[in-house]
């Protein structure tokens, strides 16, 4: 034990050592070009592995980055010899370098034996051109799958809009039947003769045909009394007035006062006021700010008798109309004309025009 002492004691032993600033004979030039290069070298030596190795911390996915930390261990103990180096100029501390140099070699070594099995295995990484031309296709991929769902979604809203469609029209069709069911018994019933019943019918469906194309214009959204009046009594050519604030009507209910309308109309053609030379006057008023009043008024005609019996017209008006808007209808035959008169809260299904 005391002979390996003494051998460690020798190997760093000082005292029959020079410098090595003595080989250079002491010359400045010589010596600190030595010295300045040494630290430089050194300093830069210190400087790449501390950039290495905080990379690497800052990035725990890059690969292989183990042997990333033994080139820091390596470089690291590169810049010490070179420090050592300038050591060594003005003290004879060899041991200290040589065990510097010996630790700097084992790491180098280490580090030269272990990149060489992993050269396949990063020549098979790929390369930047490769992620790139990856990810363009990755994102023409995603495009494409974007464009494939919102055609989708596109054909499930058009599905759904269709059903939508389909089930209205349906709706649509089977109010309609139903009008015409309505109408066709109600004029078999109140006719004595086929033709008489049959020309009746024709002209009530041609008048539920013009409310309905009034409705198509509208998109079947809605209808104002202005313009089913128009549409009714204008074809006539004979005097009427239409006063008062104009009324936007839902379709249901549009079809229920067109044919109202129109069975007013045909009264005042072949019974009423049309008959000689009398008018029609159409009067909406606004009672309380919250209900409406229609009034139909006819002049100048003939002498107006109470019927024995209500026609399909005055049935129409105090039972179907005054049902579809949750009102009120009076029909009074005052001698010197029909005077009907309706009374409706003003609701979603009738309204002012202006407010719509």
């Amino acid at each position: 034990m005391n002979g390996v002492w003494e051998a460690v004691r020798g190997f760093f032993e000082t005292g029959a050592l020079n410098p090595h600033g003595i080989c250079l004979l002491w010359r400045p030039a010589l010596l600190w070009t030595h010295a300045g290069s040494d630290t430089v070298i050194g300093l830069a030596y210190f400087s790449i592995p501390l950039a290495l190795g905080a990379f690497v911390y800052r990035r725990p996915d890059v690969r292989f980055s183990w042997l990333v930390w033994m080139f820091v261990a390596f470089i690291l103990l590169c810049g010490v010899t070179h420090f050592m180096a300038v050591w060594t100029l003005w003290h004879a501390d060899y041991g200290i370098e040589a065990l510097f140099k010996v630790a700097t070699a084992a790491v180098s070594l280490a580090t030269a034996v272990a990149i060489w099995p992993l050269l396949p295995k990063a020549l098979a990484l790929p390369s930047t051109r490769m992620l790139q031309a990856s990810l363009a296709e990755r994102d023409r991929a995603l495009a494409e799958l974007r464009g494939a769902m919102d055609t989708m979604v596109e054909m499930r809203e058009h599905e759904a809009r269709q059903k939508l469609l389909l089930d209205e029209l349906n709706h649509r069709v089977k109010n309609t039947l139903a009008s015409v069911q309505s109408v066709a018994t109600q004029t078999l019933r109140d006719s004595d003769r086929m033709e008489d019943a049959r020309d009746l019918f024709i002209d009530r469906l041609i008048a539920l045909s013009s409310t309905h194309n009034l409705l198509v214009q509208h998109q079947w959204e809605s209808a104002t009394l202005r313009e089913l009046t128009e549409a009714t009594l204008q074809p006539y050519g004979r005097p009427y007035t239409y006063t008062g604030p104009n009324l936007r009507l839902d379709p249901n209910l549009a079809v229920s006062l067109g044919m109202a309308l129109h069975e007013l109309t045909t009264n005042a053609l072949k019974h009423g006021a049309w008959l000689g030379a009398g008018r029609v006057d159409i009067e909406v008023t606004r009672q309380g700010g919250d209900h409406v009043w229609i009034v139909w008024r006819e002049t100048g005609g003939p002498l107006v008798r109470t019927p024995r019996d209500r026609g399909f017209g005055s049935r129409l008006l105090e039972h179907g109309v005054a049902g579809e808007l949750g009102g009120e209808v009076t029909i009074e035959f005052a001698k010197t004309g029909i005077i009907c008169t309706i009374r409706a809260p003003l609701t979603e299904r009738i309204r002012l025009a202006e407010a719509a």
